[in-house]
Protein backbone atom coordinates (compact mmCIF):
# COMPACT_ATOMS: atom_id res chain seq x y z
CA UNK A 1 0.00 0.00 0.00
CA UNK A 2 2.69 2.58 1.48
CA UNK A 3 0.27 5.39 0.11
CA UNK A 4 2.86 8.42 1.08
CA UNK A 5 1.97 12.23 0.35
CA UNK A 6 -1.25 14.06 0.15
CA UNK A 7 -3.98 11.57 0.04
CA UNK A 8 -7.08 11.76 -2.54
CA UNK A 9 -10.17 9.94 -2.14
CA UNK A 10 -12.53 9.27 -5.37
CA UNK A 11 -15.68 8.31 -5.87
CA UNK A 12 -16.20 5.65 -9.58
CA UNK A 13 -19.80 5.11 -10.24
CA UNK A 14 -19.94 1.97 -12.44
CA UNK A 15 -23.83 1.50 -12.22
CA UNK A 16 -27.22 3.43 -12.11
CA UNK A 17 -30.70 1.57 -11.55
CA UNK A 18 -33.62 3.75 -11.27
CA UNK A 19 -37.33 2.73 -9.83
CA UNK A 20 -36.14 1.64 -6.47
CA UNK A 21 -39.10 1.27 -4.38
CA UNK A 22 -38.96 3.27 -0.90
CA UNK A 23 -39.38 -0.71 0.45
CA UNK A 24 -35.79 -1.05 -0.38
CA UNK A 25 -34.10 1.73 0.72
CA UNK A 26 -35.50 1.93 4.14
CA UNK A 27 -36.45 -1.34 6.62
CA UNK A 28 -39.77 0.35 7.72
CA UNK A 29 -40.62 2.66 4.22
CA UNK A 30 -43.83 4.47 4.70
CA UNK A 31 -46.30 6.37 2.09
CA UNK A 32 -44.34 9.69 2.16
CA UNK A 33 -41.25 8.16 0.69
CA UNK A 34 -40.94 7.81 -3.09
CA UNK A 35 -38.72 5.99 -5.64
CA UNK A 36 -35.47 6.93 -6.04
CA UNK A 37 -32.16 5.81 -8.45
CA UNK A 38 -29.04 3.86 -7.21
CA UNK A 39 -25.62 4.55 -8.16
CA UNK A 40 -23.21 1.78 -7.51
CA UNK A 41 -19.32 2.69 -6.50
CA UNK A 42 -16.12 1.40 -6.13
CA UNK A 43 -13.72 4.21 -4.56
CA UNK A 44 -9.83 4.59 -5.13
CA UNK A 45 -7.80 6.13 -2.40
CA UNK A 46 -4.11 7.45 -4.05
CA UNK A 47 -1.23 8.82 -2.66
CA UNK A 48 2.66 9.76 -3.86
CA UNK A 49 4.08 6.07 -3.40
CA UNK A 50 0.10 3.87 -4.45
CA UNK A 51 -3.15 3.68 -4.28
CA UNK A 52 -5.43 1.30 -3.04
CA UNK A 53 -9.05 0.27 -4.50
CA UNK A 54 -12.01 -0.21 -1.83
CA UNK A 55 -14.47 -2.53 -3.19
CA UNK A 56 -14.50 -3.75 -6.62
CA UNK A 57 -18.24 -3.63 -8.07
CA UNK A 58 -20.28 -6.72 -10.04
CA UNK A 59 -18.85 -7.69 -13.27
CA UNK A 60 -20.85 -7.83 -16.35
CA UNK A 61 -21.68 -11.51 -15.90
CA UNK A 62 -23.44 -11.25 -12.82
CA UNK A 63 -24.87 -8.35 -14.42
CA UNK A 64 -26.33 -10.60 -17.20
CA UNK A 65 -27.07 -13.08 -14.66
CA UNK A 66 -29.05 -10.61 -12.37
CA UNK A 67 -31.23 -8.78 -15.32
CA UNK A 68 -28.76 -5.67 -14.90
CA UNK A 69 -26.58 -5.36 -17.78
CA UNK A 70 -28.87 -1.82 -18.37
CA UNK A 71 -27.96 -0.52 -15.81
CA UNK A 72 -23.93 -0.35 -16.28
CA UNK A 73 -22.50 2.88 -16.83
CA UNK A 74 -19.09 1.95 -17.86
CA UNK A 75 -16.39 -0.27 -16.94
CA UNK A 76 -14.85 0.67 -13.44
CA UNK A 77 -10.84 -0.54 -14.61
CA UNK A 78 -11.22 2.53 -17.12
CA UNK A 79 -11.73 5.20 -14.89
CA UNK A 80 -9.18 3.43 -12.30
CA UNK A 81 -6.46 3.79 -15.53
CA UNK A 82 -7.24 7.20 -16.14
CA UNK A 83 -6.82 8.43 -12.48
CA UNK A 84 -3.06 6.24 -12.35
CA UNK A 85 -4.38 3.04 -11.25
CA UNK A 86 -4.50 0.36 -13.44
CA UNK A 87 -5.86 -2.62 -12.06
CA UNK A 88 -2.28 -4.71 -12.69
CA UNK A 89 -1.12 -2.47 -10.36
CA UNK A 90 -3.19 -2.23 -7.52
CA UNK A 91 -1.40 -4.43 -4.76
CA UNK A 92 -3.93 -3.94 -2.24
CA UNK A 93 -8.32 -4.02 -2.19
CA UNK A 94 -10.19 -3.18 0.66
CA UNK A 95 -13.75 -5.35 0.82
CA UNK A 96 -16.18 -3.57 3.22
CA UNK A 97 -18.30 -6.61 2.56
CA UNK A 98 -19.57 -9.55 0.45
CA UNK A 99 -22.65 -8.45 -1.16
CA UNK A 100 -22.21 -9.14 -4.92
CA UNK A 101 -22.08 -5.44 -5.53
CA UNK A 102 -19.42 -4.55 -3.82
CA UNK A 103 -17.01 -7.74 -4.41
CA UNK A 104 -17.28 -9.00 -8.04
CA UNK A 105 -14.89 -9.35 -10.62
CA UNK A 106 -11.63 -10.08 -7.38
CA UNK A 107 -9.67 -12.17 -10.53
CA UNK A 108 -9.38 -8.82 -13.28
CA UNK A 109 -7.31 -7.88 -10.03
CA UNK A 110 -4.25 -10.39 -10.42
CA UNK A 111 -1.48 -8.81 -8.36
CA UNK A 112 -3.69 -7.46 -5.32
CA UNK A 113 -4.28 -9.13 -1.43
CA UNK A 114 -7.46 -8.71 -0.43
CA UNK A 115 -8.57 -7.20 3.19
CA UNK A 116 -11.52 -8.40 4.90
CA UNK A 117 -13.01 -8.40 8.26
CA UNK A 118 -12.65 -11.60 9.73
CA UNK A 119 -16.02 -11.74 10.93
CA UNK A 120 -17.51 -11.24 7.57
CA UNK A 121 -16.63 -13.90 6.20
CA UNK A 122 -17.23 -16.18 9.19
CA UNK A 123 -21.01 -15.48 8.65
CA UNK A 124 -20.92 -16.18 4.99
CA UNK A 125 -18.97 -19.81 5.62
CA UNK A 126 -21.18 -19.98 8.66
CA UNK A 127 -24.91 -21.99 9.18
CA UNK A 128 -26.64 -18.51 8.43
CA UNK A 129 -25.64 -17.97 5.14
CA UNK A 130 -28.23 -20.16 3.24
CA UNK A 131 -31.28 -17.96 4.31
CA UNK A 132 -33.01 -16.62 1.30
CA UNK A 133 -32.88 -13.25 2.82
CA UNK A 134 -29.19 -12.97 3.23
CA UNK A 135 -28.27 -15.63 0.25
CA UNK A 136 -29.80 -13.29 -2.35
CA UNK A 137 -27.26 -11.23 -2.00
CA UNK A 138 -24.20 -12.93 -2.55
CA UNK A 139 -22.74 -14.63 -5.24
CA UNK A 140 -20.87 -18.17 -4.26
CA UNK A 141 -18.09 -17.76 -6.84
CA UNK A 142 -17.29 -14.33 -5.25
CA UNK A 143 -17.07 -16.16 -1.78
CA UNK A 144 -15.09 -19.35 -2.90
CA UNK A 145 -12.80 -16.15 -4.58
CA UNK A 146 -11.86 -15.25 -1.45
CA UNK A 147 -11.43 -18.82 0.33
CA UNK A 148 -9.02 -19.48 -3.02
CA UNK A 149 -7.32 -16.52 -2.49
CA UNK A 150 -6.97 -16.97 1.41
CA UNK A 151 -5.80 -20.99 0.51
CA UNK A 152 -3.13 -19.51 -1.77
CA UNK A 153 -1.72 -16.64 1.16
CA UNK A 154 -3.44 -13.45 -0.61
CA UNK A 155 -5.82 -12.55 2.32
CA UNK A 156 -5.64 -9.89 4.52
CA UNK A 157 -7.23 -10.44 8.07
CA UNK A 158 -8.58 -7.66 9.87
CA UNK A 159 -10.45 -7.98 13.36
CA UNK A 160 -11.81 -5.16 14.43
CA UNK A 161 -10.44 -1.68 13.94
CA UNK A 162 -6.91 -1.20 12.19
CA UNK A 163 -4.68 1.32 10.60
CA UNK A 164 -2.99 -0.01 7.74
CA UNK A 165 -1.20 2.88 6.26
CA UNK A 166 -0.65 6.46 7.70
CA UNK A 167 -4.15 8.26 7.40
CA UNK A 168 -6.11 5.13 6.32
CA UNK A 169 -7.87 2.81 8.45
CA UNK A 170 -10.63 0.60 8.28
CA UNK A 171 -13.90 0.00 10.94
CA UNK A 172 -15.59 -2.86 11.60
CA UNK A 173 -18.93 -1.51 12.12
CA UNK A 174 -21.55 -4.17 11.62
CA UNK A 175 -25.47 -3.95 10.97
CA UNK A 176 -25.95 -4.22 7.23
CA UNK A 177 -23.66 -7.43 7.20
CA UNK A 178 -22.24 -8.60 10.53
CA UNK A 179 -18.57 -7.79 9.13
CA UNK A 180 -19.14 -4.87 7.57
CA UNK A 181 -16.24 -2.40 7.72
CA UNK A 182 -15.74 1.45 6.63
CA UNK A 183 -12.38 3.30 5.97
CA UNK A 184 -11.35 6.43 7.20
CA UNK A 185 -9.23 8.71 5.50
CA UNK A 186 -7.16 11.57 7.22
CA UNK A 187 -6.43 13.66 4.17
CA UNK A 188 -4.86 17.53 4.14
CA UNK A 189 -8.55 18.32 3.25
CA UNK A 190 -9.91 17.07 5.88
CA UNK A 191 -11.41 13.52 6.79
CA UNK A 192 -13.12 11.55 4.45
CA UNK A 193 -15.32 8.47 5.97
CA UNK A 194 -16.27 5.99 3.25
CA UNK A 195 -19.20 4.54 4.31
CA UNK A 196 -20.37 1.70 2.03
CA UNK A 197 -23.28 -0.03 2.96
CA UNK A 198 -23.25 0.81 6.72
CA UNK A 199 -25.50 4.09 5.02
CA UNK A 200 -26.46 3.63 1.36
CA UNK A 201 -28.11 7.41 1.27
CA UNK A 202 -27.43 9.79 2.92
CA UNK A 203 -31.19 10.06 3.97
CA UNK A 204 -30.77 6.29 5.86
CA UNK A 205 -28.33 8.52 8.27
CA UNK A 206 -29.81 11.72 8.92
CA UNK A 207 -32.89 10.21 9.06
CA UNK A 208 -31.67 7.70 11.02
CA UNK A 209 -33.51 4.80 9.41
CA UNK A 210 -31.37 1.79 8.58
CA UNK A 211 -31.41 0.20 4.83
CA UNK A 212 -33.92 -2.96 4.59
CA UNK A 213 -31.49 -5.74 3.69
CA UNK A 214 -29.72 -5.89 7.27
CA UNK A 215 -27.89 -8.14 9.81
CA UNK A 216 -29.20 -6.38 12.75
CA UNK A 217 -31.05 -3.10 13.02
CA UNK A 218 -29.72 -1.98 16.41
CA UNK A 219 -26.58 -3.21 15.00
CA UNK A 220 -27.14 -0.37 11.47
CA UNK A 221 -28.23 2.13 14.43
CA UNK A 222 -25.03 1.71 16.08
CA UNK A 223 -23.28 1.81 12.91
CA UNK A 224 -24.61 5.30 12.06
CA UNK A 225 -23.11 6.66 15.61
CA UNK A 226 -19.67 4.91 14.72
CA UNK A 227 -19.82 7.07 11.36
CA UNK A 228 -20.30 10.57 13.18
CA UNK A 229 -17.57 9.46 15.38
CA UNK A 230 -15.14 8.81 12.81
CA UNK A 231 -16.15 11.80 10.78
CA UNK A 232 -16.07 14.34 13.59
CA UNK A 233 -17.59 17.86 13.66
CA UNK A 234 -15.94 18.16 10.17
CA UNK A 235 -15.59 15.32 8.51
CA UNK A 236 -17.35 13.89 5.48
CA UNK A 237 -19.44 10.69 5.35
CA UNK A 238 -19.52 9.64 2.26
CA UNK A 239 -23.10 7.22 1.28
CA UNK A 240 -22.09 4.12 -0.27
CA UNK A 241 -25.00 3.92 -2.94
CA UNK A 242 -26.32 7.64 -3.40
CA UNK A 243 -26.30 9.51 -7.11
CA UNK A 244 -26.11 12.80 -5.39
CA UNK A 245 -22.31 12.20 -4.42
CA UNK A 246 -21.63 12.78 -8.28
CA UNK A 247 -23.23 16.54 -7.79
CA UNK A 248 -21.92 17.12 -4.63
CA UNK A 249 -18.00 16.76 -5.71
CA UNK A 250 -15.91 18.27 -8.23
CA UNK A 251 -15.01 16.12 -11.24
CA UNK A 252 -11.93 13.98 -10.78
CA UNK A 253 -10.49 14.43 -14.08
CA UNK A 254 -11.05 15.19 -17.76
CA UNK A 255 -13.07 12.95 -19.89
CA UNK A 256 -14.57 11.24 -16.19
CA UNK A 257 -17.40 13.89 -16.00
CA UNK A 258 -20.78 12.07 -14.57
CA UNK A 259 -18.14 9.19 -13.83
CA UNK A 260 -15.49 9.60 -11.21
CA UNK A 261 -15.40 12.77 -8.52
CA UNK A 262 -13.31 13.55 -6.51
CA UNK A 263 -14.53 13.41 -2.92
CA UNK A 264 -11.11 15.54 -1.52
CA UNK A 265 -11.89 18.29 -3.58
CA UNK A 266 -14.67 19.70 -1.81
CA UNK A 267 -18.24 19.59 -1.88
CA UNK A 268 -19.33 21.64 -4.60
CA UNK A 269 -22.93 21.73 -3.71
CA UNK A 270 -23.19 23.58 -0.06
CA UNK A 271 -26.18 21.46 1.17
CA UNK A 272 -23.67 18.98 2.05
Amino acid sequence: MNLGGDLRVYAIQYALRDGVAPAEVFHHATAADTERSMAYYVWLIAGSRGAVLVDTGFDRAIAKRRGREQVLRGDPLDALAALGAPAADLDEIILTHLHFDHCGGLDRFPNALVRLQRREMEFWTGPAASRPSFRRVVEPEDVTGVVVRNLDGRVLWSDGDETLAPGVSVHRVGGHTAGLQVVRVETGRGVVVLASDASHYEDNLTQDRPYSAVDSVSGAHAAFDRLRALAGPDGHIIPGHDPAVMARYPDAAAGLEGVAVELTGGPVRADR
